[in-house]
């Protein structure tokens, strides 16, 4: 879960600032946990200090206790993002809905004639037989061929790449869950969407592209700092990433 550029883990009990190549961790007490968790669990609502008060019994937390672990948590913040938390007088404190991170991504555009794009995919075809024909006799060596997925409702489909079998099996339902996405989408822009997710779960790299779309056949986004958790993935975001219209 995120605050902007910083993931909270629920595990480790941290605050981790991922904005820069080098991450900064804040370890965060009992009552600092908790006020985190809350907070996001009602992002955009006032949380009352009698709830988060209520939520450690047995263990008393007085008001104050609660307020020096706000301060805490936006002191380490930031003075850019300290205001992202809001203290709601006479009532509590609030996580604005702004500060929800959409995992960065970087998006290039490539523009193909069809003639180019066409040479592309036969070329990845010849890869794929060769591969196929070549690697049978090498024990240690597997090729995994993709599953397509129909996108319901479209003439679109969803290609999953994975780096390994075990991938194929860890990520199965999250590929599923993506093509009911996609098939949210008022309209969908693209016939064939392909998806590859590392192995650690921190990246996501898409391409999509159209059997023929006048000399703009492909468009390929890569997502950055996903940390193993795809609930980024709404329909705003597929807009903003330019998988809807």
């Amino acid at each position: 879960m995120y605050i902007g550029p910083y993931r909270f883990d629920v595990e480790l009990g941290e605050l981790i600032f991922t904005g820069s190549e080098k991450a900064s961790t804040f370890k965060l007490s009992n009552i600092e946990f908790l006020v985190i968790d809350q907070l996001l669990a009602a992002r955009g609502q006032v949380v009352s200090i009698e709830s988060m008060c209520d939520k450690l019994l047995p263990t008393v937390v007085t008001h104050h206790d609660i307020a020096t672990a706000v301060q805490n948590i936006k002191r380490f913040l930031g003075t850019e993002h300290a205001s992202w938390i809001e203290v709601i007088s006479k009532q509590g404190y609030l996580l604005h809905v702004k500060a929800q991170n959409k995992p960065m991504f970087n998006c290039t555009l490539n523009s193909f004639s069809i003639k180019n794009y066409v040479l592309c995919l036969i070329l990845g075809i010849l890869l794929i037989i060769f591969l196929a024909t070549n690697l049978q006799t090498t024990s240690d060596i597997r090729l995994s061929m993709p599953d397509k997925v129909k996108i319901a409702g479209t003439d679109s489909i969803l290609v999953p790449i994975y780096e390994n079998d075990a991938d194929r099996d860890k990520y199965h339902s999250r590929i599923k869950e993506l093509s009911q996405s996609l098939a949210s989408c008022d309209k969908l822009k693209w016939q064939r969407v392909y998806i590859a997710p590392s192995s650690d779960g921190n990246r996501l790299e898409f391409l999509m592209n159209n059997l023929a779309d006048d000399g703009k056949a492909c468009n390929n986004l890569k997502v950055n700092n996903v940390a193993n958790n795809w609930h980024f993935i709404d329909s705003e975001w597929l807009k903003k990433a330019g998988f809807c219209e």
